[in-house]
């Protein structure tokens, strides 16, 4: 019987949820032009069409959606066949399954519900007319020690239901036997395994201890809509080949490999991940969620402590809503094309914090991961060394403007060697050169074709790495950003190497003066970069005042800090401000962010007047960016090592007299 599907499609959700957020983007930009910083149809254009774009990456459309059964279903014993387990053996009550040396084989659709103990067996299903099985585990426990306890290997779809009140538990060995006697591309491969679609649903308690590579596969769609599970896995913990979509439920996860994973690589087929509720807590080996196509967190709350990546998405990632914490990454979200639209992100990194660029940080296969070709076998989470990757090359090493050189901490410029199957440059995964990514080995290259976009939202980032980083261009028109970036001078708060266009919201980057950017020109919304003559401590404030002593910003960097850069609505052009620093504030503080209260005993710094969007700042006053510092809303200029070497012009890294105090034009 094919289930009636549901009305509510989440990417129907998820897209108006956007439409919503371009909605009051423009009225944010009318508002802005309104008030005099110019703000354009052409912008909001521009804005738009990055985010529609970024959507249509994922490729939602029609290929999410929850079936009637998706959701639990009430049951009683009188109509479904009881499977009572019992050590070594079954018995079984009902029509549809049968037992035999501890193997309980399931061969007609309908509902079975499953309890008691078995010490080592398995239940497969194996259904050939493709019809729905419904497995009710209704306090069982189920432990295979050479293969899985659960084995789907034949039905049109499998759902796995937890009896409200009930704990189970499934559990395979770590060596499997197989009848070949080979492991290559062997399966199954997980301690719940399904060739087919398969959704687990229920109020109940399900752990999973995937002893041999995978907690839960499916080589197919699945879904999760309610339940409390806890998944433990030598290598992946959930994977779905082309979908894994999360409604509700709550995820305890314990990954040596990745956390959440699809596979699924063929063109315009890509996998996708769809969190729309429920609650993590995912600790990985590798990357914490990892999708081989698009990626979409539309509510629910995350906590991640991922050995590699936090958030990986091989085509798109948006965030929309929900809460997203990264505690501990190497990278905390990337993609190639990443929107912010809604949401509570918080991002720790090792490396960059947030990073549009191209490139898989997996040599992919389009497989099932684990023991076999392309397949994982990360470190498992006992054994990780706190997160950190190995540290890459860095950015060149050149002190820029009196600077020490930089170290710099594994992004992606530098001249270095790309980590270990990453594309090169002469092709990329769709075949393409690949423009932007890793752009920062190729000194002079061509920005990329990537892109950050961001609508909405709160995104806290702190980065040893690049705070935002973009291998191509960065739209901003809405939402508050706070970015406490890198202490050495090889990385920047902001890096990119197209344009940082920034129409309305809120932005604060605090870090090292070395590879220090602003927005571009093209900007409509005022900001101002000031660059200090020696390292500001960790905490001290950093006070702006509009000439009639009103707050304008009043921010405690969470690291040692030698330059800022910071952009409001409250900011405009020809218009009179004080700089301050240190002192101590009562107001409410977010994120290092003060609100509101009585600001006082700091030292007055500089007053200056704003005559241009982006106004530069030093010791002495206003001065003036270097010339000839990348092209037109592009180029992160010529810096050895690092990406850029623009067209010539304005936009890209602009450089104050800055660290050293001293005026240093270029031609």
């Amino acid at each position: 019987m094919k289930p009636t599907q549901t009305t509510k499609k989440l990417s129907a959700l998820l897209l108006c949820a956007v439409l919503l957020t371009a909605c009051s983007d423009n009225a944010a930009l009318n508002e802005s032009a309104s008030t005099g910083t110019n703000a354009t149809t052409a912008d909001a254009d521009a804005v738009s069409q990055a985010e529609a774009a970024t959507l249509a990456s994922l490729k939602l459309d029609g290929d999410i959606e929850y079936d009637t059964d998706d959701a639990y279903e009430e049951w009683s014993e009188t109509d479904a066949t009881l499977i009572k387990l019992n050590g070594a053996s079954a018995t079984i009550e009902g029509e549809g399954a049968e037992a035999k040396e501890g193997t309980i084989t399931i061969t007609k659709a309908g509902t079975y519900a499953v309890s008691g103990k078995l010490d080592d067996g398995r239940i497969v299903v194996h259904v050939a007319d493709k019809g729905t099985v419904r497995l009710i585990l209704n306090g069982a426990e189920i432990h295979n020690a050479s293969s899985s306890a659960i084995y789907v290997e034949e039905a049109g779809k499998t759902i796995l239901s937890l009896a409200e009140g009930t704990d189970n538990r499934v559990e395979d060995g770590a060596k499997y036997v197989f009848p070949d006697g080979s492991e290559e591309d062997a399966e199954p491969n997980a301690a719940i395994f399904s060739k087919d679609d398969l959704t687990i649903n229920g109020s109940g308690k399900l752990v999973v201890e995937g002893h041999y590579n995978n907690g839960i596969t499916s080589k197919d769609k699945l879904k999760i809509t309610g339940g409390t599970l806890a998944i433990h896995a030598a290598d992946d913990a959930v994977m779905g080949r082309d979908l894994v979509a999360v409604e509700a439920g709550n995820l305890t996860i314990e990954a040596g490999g990745h956390g959440i994973k699809t596979t699924k690589d063929t063109e315009g087929e890509e996998g996708v991940i769809a969190i729309e509720g429920g609650s993590f807590d995912i600790t990985s080996g590798e990357d914490a969620l990892h999708s081989s196509g698009g990626l979409l967190i539309g509510g629910g709350e995350l906590h991640i402590n991922a050995g590699d990546d936090g958030v990986h998405a091989e085509l798109a990632l948006a965030v929309t809503g929900g809460t997203v914490e990264v505690a501990k990454s190497n990278e905390g979200l990337e993609a190639p094309s990443i929107l912010i639209a809604g949401g509570t992100t918080t991002v720790e990194s090792s490396d960059d914090g947030v990073n549009a660029a191209s490139g898989d940080s997996e040599t992919a296969d389009g497989g099932q991961g684990g023991r076999g070709p392309g397949g994982g076998g990360g470190t498992p989470p006992d054994m990780l060394d706190g997160g950190k990757a190995p540290a890459a090359a860095g950015e060149g090493g050149q002190a820029v403007d009196g600077a020490s050189p930089g170290t710099g901490d594994g992004s992606s410029g530098g001249g270095g060697t790309p980590p270990e199957g990453a594309p090169s440059f002469e092709t990329s995964p769709d075949g393409m050169p690949p423009d932007g990514a890793f752009g920062g080995m190729r000194p002079g290259g061509a920005a990329g074709n990537n892109t950050l976009t961001i609508s909405g939202g709160q995104l806290t980032v702190n980065a040893a790495g690049d705070g935002l980083d973009a291998n191509g261009s960065i739209f901003m028109s809405g939402g508050t950003v706070i970015v406490n970036g890198p202490t050495e001078n090889g990385n920047g708060s902001l890096d990119y190497d197209g344009s940082f266009e920034l129409t309305s919201g809120f932005l604060v980057a605090a870090g090292s003066s070395g590879m220090a950017q602003a927005i571009s020109d093209q900007s409509t919304q005022a900001g101002i970069l000031m660059t200090y003559p020696q390292t500001q401590e960790a905490g001290t404030l950093i006070r702006v005042e509009d000439g009639a002593g009103d707050d304008v910003l009043t921010f405690a960097p969470l690291k040692d800090y030698q330059a800022v850069f910071v952009s409001s609505p409250d900011l405009k052009v020809n218009t009179s401000y004080v700089l301050y620093s240190g002192g101590t504030s009562t107001g409410s503080q977010k994120s290092g962010l003060y609100d509101g209260g009585d600001y006082q005993g700091g030292t007055k710094l500089i007053d200056f007047k704003t005559s241009t969007i982006v106004t530069w700042l030093n010791e002495s006053g206003v001065t003036e960016a270097r010339s000839g510092m990348g092209g037109p809303g592009g180029g992160g200029g010529g810096f050895p090592g690092r990406r850029g070497g623009g067209d010539g012009g304005q936009g890209g890294r602009k450089m104050t007299e800055g660290a050293a105090g001293t005026e240093n034009q270029e031609s």
